[in-house]
């Protein structure tokens, strides 16, 4: 087979897509098609393709009908698969041990980014992100995540000069909430390479500016540094379940909601991302008690903001799973493409989304913290949190309003 994935596939997988395309003479559409549904199955730990083949529910037919029959009957057991909730139950993914990683230091060009919205009209409802990348590579194992794929998978890149870099970076007018953690976790590595120093350097530079350490870690000795108020710490949440099987190697639930007590009994400002949410068996439940857990162990002025999103992926990053040999289910879903990106549909997406915020108090919905959606379409908006805005402007403006009553409501109370 032609099909650049067929390399990738175990050997017996290799013998059996061939000796099957000797028998039915698939097209190379449909070739690509069985390849795509094989290095899935061999992720979600679910194969092998056999299984998922019916030959003699096809074997009264002959040429071109029966290859079309047989496909066709095998692309609806992959969708009936696909748009179920993941089942995890059989789930056991090989352990993953930390990885020995050689430290670089680098000059960069370039050190301020922007999120990765779509950027060709607003397809979905963009914050105007800026992102600033000190540190290239993340030690943790989420199987969802592209960073992995993006660098040496043994070289910590960082910045040198840093505290320079940033002592002469002026910001545009528009910059007001800048986060560190697109290239790397924020606070897995601490301040190991002076990073937080810097930044600090760089958040008493711009007291408005908002700059946001984003983690799964539950790494609290950089709360001994004497970092500005306006350096945020915020943790992405997930349900246990996601957590064990597919963020490997990061901090458990209650580590991380630890942390960030940790934080806020120290006078930090924090936040939570429940991000990505997973369609999976038991998601209700999980999730509902993870926003329990938050909203009574944290009062809602305590917290800067609080977003929701969902799986993601590009074609690149799909190929890198496929390619990998990832033993995860997170591609166990009804692949929808959706401004440039594949994801969940609208109606899953919606379904989750309401029943989150649904789980949060009405006292939690009356100023801070800033519930949003992060990178999701903006159909999706009003039927989650009644309301919506009108464009990425109007929502960049009240977010940024709200980020700066809360900064100015801490400050106060720190007098």
């Amino acid at each position: 087979m032609e099909h650049p994935l067929f390399a990738h596939l175990p050997l017996s997988e290799q013998h059996y897509l061939t000796d099957l395309d000797s028998r039915y003479h698939f097209s190379y559409q449909q070739q690509r098609q069985l390849v795509e549904s094989c290095a899935d199955l061999a992720m979600w730990k679910l194969g092998p393709l056999k299984r998922w083949m019916d030959e003699d529910g096809c074997s009264h037919m002959a040429g071109k009908h029966r290859s079309q029959a047989l496909l066709a009957d095998h692309l609806r057991r992959m969708e009936a698969e696909r748009v179920k909730p993941t089942s995890y139950s059989d789930f056991f993914p090989s352990e993953r041990l930390a990885d020995t990683y050689q430290s670089l230091f680098v000059s960069s060009s370039t050190l301020m980014g922007r999120c990765p919205c779509p950027v060709d009209g607003e397809k979905t409802r963009c914050c105007n992100l800026k992102t600033l990348d000190a540190v290239q590579q993340c030690a943790f194992g989420c199987s969802y995540c592209s960073i992995q794929s993006f660098y040496n998978s043994h070289e910590i890149k960082v910045v040198q000069n840093l505290k320079q870099r940033l002592g002469e970076l002026v910001l545009d007018q528009d910059c007001w909430h800048i986060g560190t953690g697109q290239s790397s976790d924020s606070l897995l590595w601490g301040n190991d390479y002076g990073t937080l120093d810097a930044l600090a350097l760089l958040a008493q530079r711009y007291p408005s500016l908002i700059i946001e350490l984003k983690t799964k870690s539950h790494r609290s000795d950089y709360l001994n540094l004497n970092l500005p108020l306006n350096i945020v710490s915020t943790w992405s949440l997930n349900a246990p379940t996601i957590i064990e099987k597919e963020e490997h190697l990061t901090a458990t639930l209650e580590q991380r909601i630890d942390a960030a007590k940790r934080a806020r009994d120290k006078g930090r400002i924090i936040g939570f991302h429940l991000h990505p949410m997973v369609y999976f068996d038991g998601w209700q439940e999980e999730y509902g008690t993870l926003i329990n857990q938050v909203t009574t162990s944290f009062r809602p002025d305590e917290l800067m903001m609080f977003s929701l999103g969902t799986l993601t992926f590009t074609k690149a990053v799909l190929r890198t799973l496929r390619t990998g040999a990832y033993e995860t289910r997170v591609t166990d879903m009804d692949l929808t493409l959706s401004a440039g990106k594949y994801t969940y549909p609208l109606e899953v997406k919606q379904e989750m989304f309401s029943f989150a915020y649904n789980e949060v108090p009405s006292s939690w919905k009356q100023g801070s913290p800033f519930f949003y959606l992060c990178m999701e379409d903006p159909s999706l908006w009003e039927p989650t949190f009644g309301f919506s805005y009108e464009n990425d402007a109007a929502f960049e403006r009240a977010m940024k309003q709200s980020y700066q009553d809360c900064l100015q409501a801490w400050r106060r109370r720190n007098l």
